[in-house]
Order: C-alpha cells, then sequence, then structure tokens
C-alpha cells in the first residue's frame, strides 16, 4: 500500500514539473513568482503564487520556486532597492536609506515608498528571469528539423538585404509560431497567393523545396514589397502594392492571409473569404490567422496590444475581428472542409489558425 503510495506520489510530481513548459508559459510562471516574491505580503507570497498558477493555469512548482527570490540571503538588497527606487519614483533622486527610516516619524511616507519601488522592482527582476527562462527552454527544445531547414532557406533569401530589413525578418521568424504551425501543414501544390504579403516570408516559407512554385502577393507598403521584391528575385514571384480588396485572385493550391482581416469591415472579410474560397483549385488551402475573441484574459490582451499598434500606425479605423463561429460559417457555407488551431504566441496573445481546405467535388458543383 505504501509503495503504490509512492508510486502514485512520484507520478504526481512528475506531472507537476512537466505541466505547460513551452517557453512563453514557462517564463510567465517565472515572471509571477518573482514578481509575488519580491512585493511585500509576505506571508501570504507562497499562497499568492499558487493561486495565480491555477488563475493563469501556469506551471505550479516553477511559479512557486519563483517567490524564493525572497530569501535571507538577498531580502536586504530587495529591501534597499525596492526603497530607494521608491525615494525616486517620489522625488526623482535617491537618497542614502537606514532601516531606522521605517521607524521614524515619516514612516508612513517612507513605506509608501517600499511598496512603491517592491512593484517596479518586481516587474524588472520577473522581466528578465522571464526573458532568460525562455531562451533556456527554447535553446534545450528538441528542434524542428522541417521548420529549422525552412527558417534557414527563409533567412538565406533576406542575406543581402539591408540589415534593419534582414533583422526584423530574423526576429520575427523566431518569435511568431504561425511558422511552425505552417511547418506542420500540408501547404499543397499550384501558386501561392499571400494577401499582405509584407516582406514576404510567407511566400519564401511555402516556396521551400520548390523554387518554381509561382508566388503571388500584395501589401500596401511600398518598402516591403521592394525588400520582398529584391530577397526573393530568385524565386518564380509576381509582388505587387495593392489593397487586397480589390486585388484578383488567380486560380491558386494556397492562399494565405495573415494578421490583415482586422483592417477591414465584418462585410468585407466575408467577402474576401467567399472570394478566396471559389478562386481556390481543388483540394487547395485556405490558411488565416485572427484574434482569438474567447480566451479571457488573453484576449483582452491581445485586442488592446492590436488597438496600441492601429494607434501608433495612424490606422484611423479600429481592429475588427469577428467571432470564430462568424469565420467558420462562411467557409462551411461555401464548402470547406475547416480546421481550428487556437494557440498563444511568444508575446502573450491568443491567435486563431484557420485551415480550410477544399474538396475535389467542389470543382464539380
Amino acid at each position: 500500500m505504501i509503495g503504490g503510495f509512492r508510486t502514485r506520489a512520484r507520478l504526481f510530481v512528475a506531472a507537476l514539473l512537466k505541466e505547460k513548459l513551452e517557453p512563453g508559459r514557462a517564463a510567465a510562471a517565472v515572471f509571477v513568482g518573482i514578481f509575488i516574491g519580491i512585493v511585500p505580503i509576505y506571508g501570504f507570497q507562497t499562497l499568492a503564487a499558487v493561486g495565480a498558477a491555477f488563475f493563469f493555469r501556469l506551471n505550479k512548482p516553477l511559479t512557486v520556486a519563483g517567490t524564493f527570490i525572497n530569501n535571507p540571503l538577498l531580502q536586504p538588497a530587495i529591501i534597499v532597492s525596492s526603497v530607494e527606487i521608491g525615494y525616486f519614483l517620489q522625488g526623482g533622486s535617491f537618497r542614502p536609506f537606514h532601516l531606522s527610516a521605517l521607524t521614524g516619524a515619516h514612516v508612513k511616507q517612507e513605506m509608501m515608498a517600499f511598496v512603491m519601488g517592491s512593484v517596479v522592482l518586481g516587474v524588472l527582476v520577473g522581466g528578465v528571469g522571464a526573458v532568460t527562462t525562455a531562451i533556456v527552454i527554447e535553446l534545450k527544445a528538441p528542434a524542428n528539423p522541417g521548420l529549422r531547414d525552412r527558417v534557414r532557406f527563409v533567412k538565406g533569401m533576406f542575406a543581402q538585404c539591408a540589415w534593419a530589413d534582414r533583422e526584423f525578418v530574423r526576429w520575427k521568424l523566431r518569435l511568431d509560431r504561425i511558422f511552425g504551425l505552417l511547418a506542420a501543414e500540408d501547404l499543397g501544390s499550384g501558386t501561392v497567393v499571400d494577401l499582405g504579403c509584407g516582406y514576404g516570408m510567407a511566400l519564401s516559407f511555402a516556396a521551400f523545396g520548390d523554387s518554381s512554385r509561382p508566388l503571388v502577393g500584395c501589401d500596401l507598403d511600398g518598402h516591403r514589397i521592394a525588400v520582398a521584391r529584391q530577397a526573393l528575385g530568385e524565386l518564380n514571384v509576381d509582388l505587387s502594392v495593392a489593397d487586397i480588396r480589390g486585388f484578383e485572385l488567380p486560380p491558386a493550391g494556397l492562399i494565405l492571409i495573415l494578421d490583415v482581416l482586422q483592417y477591414m469591415g465584418g462585410d468585407e472579410q466575408m467577402t474576401l473569404l467567399q472570394r478566396c474560397c471559389s478562386t481556390l483549385e481543388p483540394e487547395g488551402v485556405l490558411i488565416f490567422r485572427v484574434h482569438d475573441r474567447e480566451r479571457g484574459l488573453w484576449s483582452t490582451i491581445t485586442m488592446a496590444f492590436d488597438r496600441l499598434i492601429f494607434a501608433f500606425g495612424r490606422a484611423g479605423i479600429r481592429p475588427l475581428t469577428l467571432g470564430a463561429a462568424e469565420y467558420r460559417g462562411v467557409l462551411e457555407n461555401a464548402g470547406m472542409r475547416v480546421e481550428e488551431c487556437r494557440f498563444r504566441n511568444r508575446l502573450p496573445l491568443a491567435h486563431i489558425l484557420f485551415i480550410a481546405r477544399k474538396p475535389i467535388a467542389e470543382a464539380a458543383t
């Protein structure tokens, strides 16, 4: 009986240690744990860490481990740093700190500085811990050979571009999980159309293994189209500076729409998706990504981030993402077989990847 209990306990602990250890989730767990460990809620830190881990569905041991930053060895440095940061926030400058200040006549002011500074320190140190955790897990994660080879191919295409454009492509490939998801999909054959193609990364990604595959793309950003023309010049590519709403779609085996639909009105989105479905060849695939509106806090963060991007880009409109059922409905009404993949990016952004395939029978009707 005791042996059975020990076995179950070991399995339970192993399951806890392995839960949700992808880079983004592990980084979030470490950030929350360190933040809770630094803010002055002594006596309740472990309870708060466990509660936060359950609420945000984080790795519980990793979250609790983050609170261990508050230990007898580091606690003096945490207190002094918190108070000094608080002094700076209150008065715009640092000043010598003595423990006697916490018991003097200005104890309320000193405690306020301590609390304010601990919050900022928790964010800063938690951020460093989160980034370090994500990098370590990413480096130790088993490589995806298909993704690795495609990424190497795309980077090679942009090797002669300007440094800023080359670095954007490199970090986009590293941070955006969409490329890993595309690498796991059958991207079909025939012409590839990318609506809102930007630098043409997804086009070159789809051309891996078949440099003669026709590639068609359009985007409103003339600079990015110019860079794409330079980088993809050796491929069979046709790129245009054009609005996707009036872009003439050729018969295609694969159509990609990544991070563009939210710039359009609801009716315009539905019309574009219908056009894409009718343009696809038999067994063709339509793949598009939209924000996920059904993930609670993560959806709130995602929508806020998108509104911020629109504001900085001076788009003059608010982003619009429809419900998943609306996108699914227009695809199914067009006779498509629909798959959905919900995922979060390296940043805490919630997305849905729709993968719609056109049956062979659809061409005969």
